[in-house]
């Protein structure tokens, strides 16, 4: 038996014990909030409902036959998730890298193993509400939040923009029409930490028109020491947010919502951990025609190299440049809904601009082989209309999209210390959709507990690039380049189908399949590029997914959540990075060929007693070329040229991941004073990598542990404390690795946060 079918005969078993007993338990609705669960302990075992948006209407988590995982606002402050990288340890299948070139605050996600290729379009897109918005806005800041939703698997029917790994949607808290409120709170650690926070909702008119407004400062020593700059991987970021929500008549709905991220920080630095002397020496001595000047070279970056192996893996000596990463992000966003009796027209507007400015050194040394400065402007405007409605049997949404977006990059290269070229490209991506999903209920023919459910999305995308370079390596002086222009044009056809069956009030099993599409585009790198690597297509998904909700009672004492999904995927024209040399080193974007990813997912949710949550996760990603072939121009030279990855396994795939998380609440004697133990595990095994390396090499299994304790509205007040640490042992794990040993000349990596520890404290009224 392959290893597929193992993972759909435990699935399938999997779905057959949940039925067998949950139709036994002793069922019991619960009532709830969206995306949220009410901290204060029950008087016996219960969970509460969590609402989602995973279909673009609010639904039971359990009654939605989609795989997403859910964060709530309470969740993510008890867990001290603040920035994209903390939701990869809380969520199955979920894993979050840096950007080769963006740095280590612009955020890589990648669900069930399909990441994406550097330069391309998310795969995974995220969303501000229901805005998509580009992923970097969400690398620190995450506060004042509703929740946070993870829905796995192509979304290419109902969500803004065509993704072919699935979305993370960031829900904000809005301003409330009916009551007053607000808070304040206050956290210290080490490394000179601290962070101040404060937000206050005031109803201009009850219940009718209200504003919310909340900041945040953050302030962070560096966990890397440098020893001639500043330190890296540091904090220092500031935090605005305001909601205005007005709500004139019992119909009409308006909410506007502005936020604004300012942050100054370093990169964590890449620590150089090989160097290749013999290449080294080599590519200097052919490319000046002297053996003493590549001997030269290579001694002084030998020396470098002996320098930091001295220094140690926390920290450097880097004094070329100030390493920055800085980033401001402005995002507006208004959405207006409109009861019109048999149905609710929503026009849902997004407007985001960014201006991230990094400096990376790619060995963090002083006479590096390899620097590039980027400053980014992305300019993005969207525009969704939607017309939904609900009937006794047919739940349906139509709509119409449109965005279009602006990136302008501005790249200067230093290799072995010297400016070597820069490049200015401007990319210009406009895309339409229409769409239209429907889930049929077939009670009404006697069908208790069946839906049908199918959703088709028409997309048309233009994408226009303009590339201008200087060489400053010619002979006789800088040299400026032709311009080199690019304009293609994509449409494609996306699809959802899927049928689920409700087998009890606690029960839901289902089966669908997903066809999707992420639009193609252009490699704006250099100015002789051949023909054949100028552009890319788009890569298209289609999946089936089978999968079972359970939620389980044992009398009053334990209530369990358990859903599990088992998935297999196969792709076309999947996108995929090449390195090559054509006159200039750069990464490319091409179209590798097939490729089919598959896995295993389970959740579990757990209240025992009215004083103990246990929870936890499990995923299995597989996934493997089937056809894969490098484009190989004559006139470059191709890392990994004679490599045959067919069969191979994805490089940026770690096949196991876990999690496990339990809080224990003692009950005091003051209403809902509470003293609250909690703690939580989370392991991934090794990365496989992949036989051309890069930033898709090998990467060590390691395993981390967070414990906090939190005492809640301290003698029956408003005010609550906590003492929290992460990474309780310490340990030093590599979060990202760059090895081009045999094609540059040097193997660097970075290592996750150390051990931090500290005390909050807040105020509710």
């Amino acid at each position: 038996m392959n290893t597929y079918m193992r993972l759909l005969a435990l699935a399938a078993s999997a779905s057959a014990g949940a039925m067998t007993f949950a139709t036994s338990a002793l069922a019991q609705q619960s009532t709830g909030a969206a995306a949220s669960e009410n901290p204060a302990p029950p008087k016996e075992a219960d969970l509460t409902d969590i609402v989602v948006t995973a279909r673009r209407s609010s639904e039971n988590i359990q009654k939605v036959p989609v795989a997403v995982s859910v964060l709530s606002g309470d969740a993510l402050e008890q867990r001290r998730i603040t920035g994209a990288k903390d939701l990869q340890y809380n969520t199955p299948s979920l894993v979050i890298t840096s950007d080769p070139l963006g740095g280590s605050t612009a955020p890589v996600f990648q669900l069930r193993g399909q990441t994406v290729a550097q330069g391309s379009d998310d795969t995974v897109v995220t969303y501000l509400g229901d805005v998509p918005i580009n992923s970097r806005a969400f690398a620190g800041g995450l506060f004042d939040l509703n929740s946070v939703q993870v829905i796995r698997g192509p979304q290419g029917t109902l969500f803004g923009k065509n993704s072919t790994g699935g979305a993370v949607i960031f829900t904000p808290r809005i301003a409330d029409t009916s009551t007053v409120s607000g808070f304040a709170d206050g956290t210290i650690g080490n490394y000179s930490y601290y962070q101040i926070g404060a937000g206050v909702n005031v109803p201009l008119i009850t219940d009718k028109l209200a504003v919310r407004l909340s900041g945040q400062i953050t302030r962070q020593d560096g966990f890397v020491r440098n020893v001639s700059g500043p330190d890296g991987a540091d904090k220092k970021y500031e935090v605005l947010r305001l909601s205005l929500v007005a709500t004139p008549t019992e119909r009409l709905r308006n909410e506007t919502y502005f936020s604004y991220f300012h942050g100054r920080q370093h990169q964590n630095p890449l620590i150089f951990s090989r160097y290749n002397y013999d290449l080294v020496q080599f590519v200097i001595a052919n490319g000046t025609g002297s053996q003493a000047i590549g001997t030269g070279v290579a001694n002084l970056v030998q020396g470098q190299f002996d320098r930091q192996q001295q220094l140690g893996l926390r920290t450097i000596d880097y004094s070329v440049r100030p390493n920055n990463d800085d980033n401001d992000v402005f995002i507006a966003t208004n959405t207006t809904s409109y009861d019109l009796g048999f149905g609710t027209v929503k026009n849902i507007f997004g407007y985001s601009n960014q201006k991230p400015r990094v400096s990376l050194s790619q060995t963090s040394t002083d006479f590096p082989l390899v620097d590039v400065l980027q400053s980014k402007y992305l300019d993005s405007f969207s525009d969704e209309l939607q017309l939904s409605g609900n009937t006794n049997t047919l739940k349906w949404i139509v709509g119409a999209f449109f965005s279009s977006d602006h990136t302008r990059t501005v790249q200067p290269a230093f290799l072995f210390g010297g400016l070597n070229n820069q490049t200015t490209s401007t990319d210009q991506y406009t895309s339409k959709a229409l769409f239209a999903q429907g889930t049929y209920d077939f009670s009404e023919i006697g069908l208790n507990g069946l839906k049908f459910t199918a959703g088709i999305r028409h997309t048309w995308d233009i994408r226009t690039g303009v590339l201008d370079a200087i060489d400053y390596t010619a002979a006789g002086g800088p040299a400026v380049a032709p311009t080199v222009t690019n304009r293609n044009t994509y449409r494609n056809i996306s699809w959802t189908l899927g049928l689920d069956y409700q087998v009890s009030r606690d029960l839901l099993v289902y089966v669908s399949s997903r066809h999707s599409y992420k639009a193609g585009g252009l490699n704006l790198v250099s100015s002789n590029v051949p023909v054949v690597l100028q552009t890319y297509a788009p890569e298209k998904l289609t999946d089936i997914e089978l999968g079972a909700k359970a939620t389980i009672r044992v009398n009053d004492d334990a209530v369990i959540r358990a859903n599990v999904a088992a998935y297999r995927g196969w792709y076309k024209d999947m996108q995929f990075q090449e390195l090559a040399n054509c006159g200039t080193v750069a990464s490319y974007v091409i179209n590798a060929g097939k490729a089919s990813p598959k896995g295993l997912e389970l959740e579990v949710d757990a209240a025992i007693k009215r004083n103990l949550r246990v929870g936890g996760f499990y995923n299995r990603t597989l996934g493997k070329f089937d056809q894969f072939a490098l484009i190989q121009p004559s006139t470059c030279t191709v890392v990994g040229a004679n490599t045959n990855l067919n069969g191979a396994t994805f490089g940026h795939i770690s096949k196991d991941t876990a999690g496990l998380n339990a809080a224990y609440t003692v009950p005091l004697n003051q209403g809902d004073e509470a003293l609250v133990f909690a703690g939580d595990w989370y392991y991934r095994g090794k990365r496989v990598g992949v036989a051309t390396e890069g930033n898709a090499s090998a990467i060590p299994s390691y395993s981390l542990f967070n414990a906090r304790v939190d005492y809640n509205n301290i003698g029956g007040s408003r005010f609550s404390a906590g003492v929290w640490v992460r990474n309780i042992g310490n340990k030093l794990y590599v979060s990202y690795r760059n090895n081009v040993y045999a094609f540059s000349g040097y193997d660097v990596q970075a290592y996750g946060d150390p051990r931090t520890f500290g005390m909050d404290v807040k105020f509710k009224f």
